[in-house]
């Protein structure tokens, strides 16, 4: 999958700079390699063992968004490549778990 880049505007740090954040998840919403599109509330996975948060999917693919050393990075990965991270306590509700259960 190929990672969605900032918009060219942008000359905030990437850490901070929000609205970029949203513009770039728009545009990954409207290039979604497949339809229906099912928005979750950002819940923890991990894709290839790296920590990530996922925010929706397809019924191929899910929206991953992460930030590392070199910034912001969003991409559409595979949906055999996510595993949702289990929640202690009741930090996720059943209704939550379900439908991340149903993404990955």
């Amino acid at each position: 999958m190929h990672e969605l880049p900032r918009p060219q505007s942008c000359t905030h740090p990437t850490a901070a700079c929000h609205g970029c954040r949203a513009e770039m998840r728009e545009a990954a919403l409207r290039e979604a390699p497949g339809k229906p599109i099912v928005l979750l509330r950002p819940a923890p996975v991990t894709v290839r063992s790296a920590p990530a948060t996922a925010l929706a999917y397809t019924v191929t693919d899910v929206l991953i968004e992460w930030e590392a050393d070199s910034g912001y990075h969003l991409r559409w990965e595979a949906s055999w490549l996510v595993r949702r991270v289990q929640a202690t306590g009741a930090a996720m509700a059943g209704h939550e778990a379900h439908q991340l259960q149903e993404a990955v």
